[in-house]
């Protein structure tokens, strides 16, 4: 049995360019859900009345339409993700898995 040296990870590039694309596309997606619901509770908190404004003749009011929009905002941001995470994200674990010997 031959054992093959010990790679550290960390010092590789691809280790580096894997961690820093998962870190930014963290960051920036967090942020973005966390400014659209703050917004939300700011609307909330400062123009409660504005919310319960029906929306023409309807009994559908504005703040239904908000609710509904940060749900379909946190939708978007996670298909985002997926189609970040499969274009971006994996082909650096696939190219870091190939360097130390452990691709299928």
């Amino acid at each position: 049995m031959t054992h093959s040296p010990k790679i550290d990870i960390r010092s590789l590039p691809e280790y580096q360019a894997l961690i820093e694309a998962k870190s930014r596309i963290g960051w920036i997606l967090s942020l973005s859900v966390i400014i659209v619901y703050f917004a939300l509770i700011l609307f909330i908190a400062f123009a409660p009345a504005s919310l319960g404004t029906a929306i023409g003749s309807g009994v559908t009011s504005v703040g239904i339409v908000l609710g509904l929009g940060v749900i379909f905002f946190c939708f978007l941001v996670t298909g985002y993700y997926v189609h970040y995470a499969n274009t971006k994200i994996e082909p650096l674990s696939k190219a870091l898995l190939d360097k130390v010997g452990g691709g299928v």
